[in-house]
Order: C-alpha cells, then sequence, then structure tokens
C-alpha cells in the first residue's frame, strides 16, 4: 500500500504517543497518554501512515511568541518530528513536516518555529538558528553576591499548592515580552507543568517555587550528602524576574539556599546579569552554548514588518531570488517586494534567523550564509537587525 499523510483521529493518538516514545527514547505509560492528550490539537498534525502503522509525526502548537519592540505575535511551534527507523531517506519528514507547514499558512501564523534534537537537519526545510541555548553551572558555596546587591530583606518567599499556578501564569504574562523569541503560555500549560513537577525526576526532588512579587522561579534538588560534606545538586527550572530587583532577589534567596554545592540550568539567557551581581564572575560558568530556537519565516510581510529595528534604516535582501525591503526603526517598521539592487543575499532559512534579532549579518557574511553588497552596508545591517537584549526563548516546545 501507498503511504497516507494525513490528520490524524483521536483514537490513533496512543499510535502516536507510542511512535514518539520509539523516536525519542522514551515510553509513555496508558496514564501519561490521557494526560497529555489536552494538550495537544490534532487537527494541528500531520501523521504519515503505512498500512495502519505510524511512521512519521510532525506537529504545531499554537503560540504566541514576542518580537524585537514588545510586540506579539501568532506563530505555529513545531513540534513532535519524528520518522521510524525502518522508513528513513524517503522523505516523509520533509512530507509531514511541509504538511504542517501548509497547515500553519493555512491558519495564518506568519512563522513556525522549533527547537531541534539535532543540529544538522532542519535548514534544507528553511530553518534558521535564531537563539542560543546556554547550559550554566554555579558553584553554590563558594558564590558571594556584592555586598551592594545584598537586600537585608528580600521579599521572596517559598509558595505551593493552590497559589502556584496563578502566581507563575501572572509573572510569565509580563515576563515572557521582555525578550524576543519567548512564546506565551496557557493556563492549561501552567497546571500541566505544575503537576509534572509534582513528581520527583531523575532522581531530584518535586519543585519548590520562590516568589517575588515580580519574579519565579523554581528548581529541584537532589541531596548529595558526601560522608558529611553535603554538595546537594540544584536543577534550576524555571526563572522568570520582570524587574532587576527581583532577578537580584532571586538570586540572593536561590544562593542562600543550604547544602548545596552545585546549582545547574538550561534557561538563562547568554547576557543574564548574574555575573555581575557576585563577586567572583568567574563562578557562573557556560557549560555549553547551543543552537536554541529554529524560526522559517512564512510571511516574510508580516513577520520583518512587525518588528521594531535599533536604527532608522532601509536595507533590501534577497532571499532565494526575491527581493524584500525592510525601512524601519524604534518606532516600527514597513515590509514589501520590491525589485530594487539588494544590499543583502541570502537565503529563507538564515534570513529567518534574523527575526528576533540575536543574528549578526557579519555573522552569516562570514560563515558563507549570506553576501553583503559592501562593507558599510553590513555594518548598517548589523546596527539595524540586532537586539540590545539577547532573544531567548526559556519554553520547550
Amino acid at each position: 500500500m501507498s503511504i497516507e499523510v494525513r490528520a490524524p483521529t483521536d483514537g490513533e493518538w496512543p499510535m502516536i504517543c507510542h511512535a514518539d516514545g520509539r523516536a525519542f527514547g522514551n515510553a509513555y505509560t496508558a496514564e501519561e497518554i490521557d494526560q497529555i492528550r489536552p494538550m495537544h490539537d490534532l487537527s494541528r498534525f500531520r501523521v504519515a501512515f503505512d498500512d495502519g502503522e505510524v511512521v512519521a509525526v510532525a506537529g504545531s502548537y499554537a503560540l504566541d511568541v514576542t518580537l524585537p519592540g514588545g510586540t506579539t505575535m501568532p506563530m505555529g511551534g513545531v513540534t513532535w518530528v519524528s520518522t521510524a527507523a525502518t522508513h528513513r531517506r524517503r522523505g516523509l519528514m520533509r512530507q509531514v513536516v511541509e504538511a504542517v507547514h501548509d497547515d500553519i499558512d493555512a491558519r495564518g501564523e506568519p512563522v513556525a518555529s522549533l527547537g531541534a534534537s539535532e543540529g544538522g537537519i532542519y535548514e534544507h526545510l528553511d530553518y534558521g538558528i535564531a537563539t542560543r541555548q546556554r547550559v550554566t553551572s554555579i558553584d553554590a558555596q563558594a558564590a558571594r553576591m556584592r555586598a551592594d546587591h545584598l537586600a537585608s530583606s528580600a521579599p521572596v518567599r517559598y509558595v505551593d499548592g493552590d497559589e502556584v499556578v496563578p502566581l507563575v501564569a501572572e509573572i510569565w504574562d509580563r515576563f515572557r515580552r521582555l525578550r524576543s523569541g519567548e512564546v506565551d503560555r496557557s493556563l492549561q500549560d501552567h497546571e500541566f507543568a505544575f503537576t509534572m513537577r509534582l513528581k520527583e525526576r531523575n532522581g531530584m526532588s518535586p519543585a519548590f517555587y520562590l516568589a517575588h512579587p515580580d519574579g519565579v522561579a523554581a528548581y529541584r534538588i537532589r541531596a548529595e550528602w558526601n560522608n558529611g560534606r553535603p554538595r546537594h545538586a540544584m536543577e534550576l527550572i524555571e526563572f522568570s524576574a520582570v524587574t532587576p530587583q527581583a532577578h537580584s532577589a532571586l538570586w540572593q534567596t536561590l544562593l542562600g539556599v543550604d547544602l548545596v554545592g552545585e546549582i545547574t540550568s538550561r534557561i538563562l539567557p547568554v547576557d543574564d546579569p548574574l555575573p555581575f551581581l557576585l563577586e567572583n564572575q568567574r563562578l557562573v560558568r557556560t557549560v555549553e552554548l547551543n543552537d536554541g530556537v529554529w524560526v522559517n519565516v512564512r510571511d516574510v510581510k508580516i513577520a520583518f514588518g512587525s518588528r521594531t529595528y535599533r536604527t532608522d534604516d532601509r536595507l533590501v535582501v534577497e532571499v532565494d531570488g526575491k527581493r524584500w525591503a525592510i525601512e524601519g526603526g524604534p518606532d516600527g517598521a514597513a515590509c514589501r517586494a520590491v525589485t530594487s539592487k539588494a544590499d543583502l543575499v541570502t537565503s529563507q532559512a538564515w534570513f529567518s534567523s534574523l527575526l528576533y534579532g540575536g543574528i549578526y549579518p557579519s555573522s552569516l557574511v562570514a560563515g558563507r550564509r549570506m553576501t553583503a553588497r559592501n562593507d558599510d552596508i553590513l555594518r548598517r545591517a548589523d546596527m539595524f537587525f540586532t537586539t540590545s537584549l539577547a532573544p531567548h526563548c526559556q519554553t520547550h516546545y
């Protein structure tokens, strides 16, 4: 029989979970299959079936992404992408992902975005790297806050139970608008995350929540007593500080948790100011720096016309043979198709990488992903497209 690509039915959900688990080295329990079902709109999924068997999957979430300048825009968060090992090298991943792209386009979402399980598989589907994911490690027993940043009575407290979800949701809705690349979270998302964090995971405790009037942090602990020389491991799994005061107060509290030796995280932006709050900046170590969110701009006119730019300028970018003029500045912009001479020439993938403002055109030129008409234009482009705060996304989707 020929392979059929279509939206799945509700009765096929367990098959999709089985295929996803097999692809990513996981096994969903019957309880988990039922538990995560409400989080997924199957009309946004496309599945390849071979004689009734699920052999490739892709889907998307309806998200709202922050752009430079603080405006937000609908986005399709592509997810659950996998192909069965028995059906590799047949173009099935491209088929299901492009079918999801068609669905995203039909819904009027100008951007598709994803987090890649591997770094070398999405450029050929017109995705470019737009953010970075930083893995950090902090020696909590050696780290000391600078005296001028210490608060004698930091307004931070532990919260739990029914108080957590509404508090986290309110803080998150303010926080996610501060950096381009971050996305919204529904109340259902917050409730699900809270429920999952009530469970131990990978030998670590359930989550503890710290709250400030303008920020929230959540962490897990793995006890390591070391025969009377405790160095517990803390994993920071959520950090959303709306103000510098909240950021400092939450870190003062985190660094003061008893018995902790190391604090690790995968959620701090590359330009997080924590090192400047410490007596020894070197104690905040970047263990890894990887690609974060990948972006595929589906509607160039809307996407690049909806963000702001650092300088007032007009640049023409040729993208796979089509030219776009972007004219804008700190107060807004417009983008339209033109036939005039191109200032920059690149592909859809690497043009998309410029949307959130974290990638310098000069880096793309040096990496042979873009060309510029001259050095002055490249200098202007670096100033025009980039943002003062690095784009960041700590939401997994």
